[in-house]
């Protein structure tokens, strides 16, 4: 298995992602999500990279080190006032569309050099209701490069 940057697995999930219609890539990082503003956080994401963990194989300069790697995906979902039990369930639809794309293994532009798979999904309503946050983590298995 070759080599993969972790900017490059951020960027190539983060391309998986906006293939699904309606979605919009944030502008801000996942660590800052919660600040998108309201005229573009419907089915607004941001992908992130967490931590990475080496394995205990043998990490030589000409094929990197193998790792595990956190990405993280977190997802904004409108929710209306009169319609909240159909929204929340729209929400959860869209949650699964990203999850479906993200371990999509035909995908051979996402997949190539790379493993991913599904750790945990959670979700909260804002204090206001307006919104369901969604939060995606998966684990990615890697070689980063050592040269």
């Amino acid at each position: 298995m070759s080599t993969v940057q972790l900017s490059t697995i951020r960027s190539r999930v983060a391309t998986a992602i906006s293939s699904i219609a309606g979605t919009r890539l944030s502008p801000l990082p996942y660590q800052a999500f919660g600040r998108t503003t309201n005229s573009i956080a419907h089915k607004a994401f941001s992908v992130g990279i967490g931590g990475s963990d080496a394995s205990d194989d043998r990490q030589r300069p000409t094929e990197g080190a193998m790792m595990s790697t956190d990405v993280f995906v977190a997802t904004a979902f409108r929710i209306r006032p009169l319609d909240q039990l159909t929204d929340i369930d729209n929400a959860l639809d869209f949650e699964n569309d990203i999850i479906k794309k993200v371990l999509d293994r035909t995908n051979t532009t996402l997949y190539q050099n790379l493993h991913i798979k599904l750790v945990s999904s959670q979700r909260q309503l804002t204090d206001s209701g307006e919104y369901m946050l969604s939060t995606l983590s998966f684990e990615s298995l890697h070689f980063i490069p050592l040269q």
